[in-house]
């Protein structure tokens, strides 16, 4: 352990700003994954878990049990810390080792507190996506159904995106229909988020199973093909190096057709 995250999983405040203003990096990790703010959301720390935000700390890092900083926060029901967290940008949808998202963990310790701020903050996330394809198509394009949850990317956390989803087409697919990826370029403001679908991009190319899938538009990058196969699907998300922006990236697929 670094002393970093010793200072961390003590709740040593003082200590914590010391090393970060002498140039300590907040961001290392432990063999099994564990960093500092893991620790501090699994200690029930908010001041230091606020403190580690402010400082550049990345929220989505996983340990090797595929659990995250805001998994720990929802299995101790700590409303503040996981609002602290959901709003830095921490993807409510990742899966732990075991197929289980932070509302599995907040069902868990029947917090219904922190069950409805996650609950809400994914309805807003897939409100604003929705609204924002139509007013980028000007309504006419039909959304049907979500291919796979919602994703949240920090640009700052890395130029990769990658995450594995199951996909089971419907029985009856509508004639005509499709489906897009949508890669937005998100920003939150506490509690509100504001989403666009136009404008300076930081993709470069998006892989599904090995295979480049096709923008739409071709001075675009927001809006592409999107051809997942029965079963276990691979995305990947090859992105602008961009270590000190701000940006959250909404990833998102669905069925569509157009009016």
């Amino acid at each position: 352990m670094t002393l970093v995250m010793l200072a961390a999983a003590g709740g040593q405040d003082d200590l914590l700003r010391l090393l970060i203003t002498k140039g300590a990096k907040v961001n290392g990790r432990q063999k099994n994954g564990t960093t500092a703010l893991i620790h501090a959301a699994e200690k029930n720390f908010l001041t230091t878990v606020a403190i580690l935000l402010e400082a550049g700390a990345f929220v989505n890092v996983q340990q090797s049990n595929g659990e995250t900083a805001l998994m720990k926060a929802c299995k101790r029901g700590n409303s503040d810390i996981v609002r602290l967290v959901i709003e830095c940008g921490a993807d409510c949808n990742i899966l732990s080792k075991h197929q289980n998202s932070a509302l599995y963990f907040a069902k868990q310790c029947n917090n219904v507190l922190v069950y409805d701020l996650l609950k809400s903050h994914l309805e807003t996330l897939s409100r604003v996506a929705e609204e924002t394809i139509r007013d980028y198509f000007e309504s006419r394009l039909a959304l049907l159904e979500p291919v796979f949850p919602i994703a949240c990317h920090r640009l700052c956390e890395g130029p990769d995106f990658s995450t594995d989803f199951n996909y089971k087409p419907p029985q009856n697919i509508p004639e005509g229909s499709g489906i897009l990826l949508f890669i937005f370029h998100a920003n939150f403001l506490g509690k509100e988020v504001i989403a666009r679908l136009c404008g300076p991009c930081s993709v470069q190319a998006v892989v599904l199973n090995d295979k480049f899938q096709l923008p739409v538009f071709l001075d675009s990058h927001f809006v592409y093909s999107f051809s997942p196969v029965a079963g276990p699907n691979k995305l990947f998300i090859r992105l602008t190096e961009a270590p000190f922006a701000k940006v959250k990236l909404l990833i998102s697929a669905y069925r569509v057709q157009l009016h």
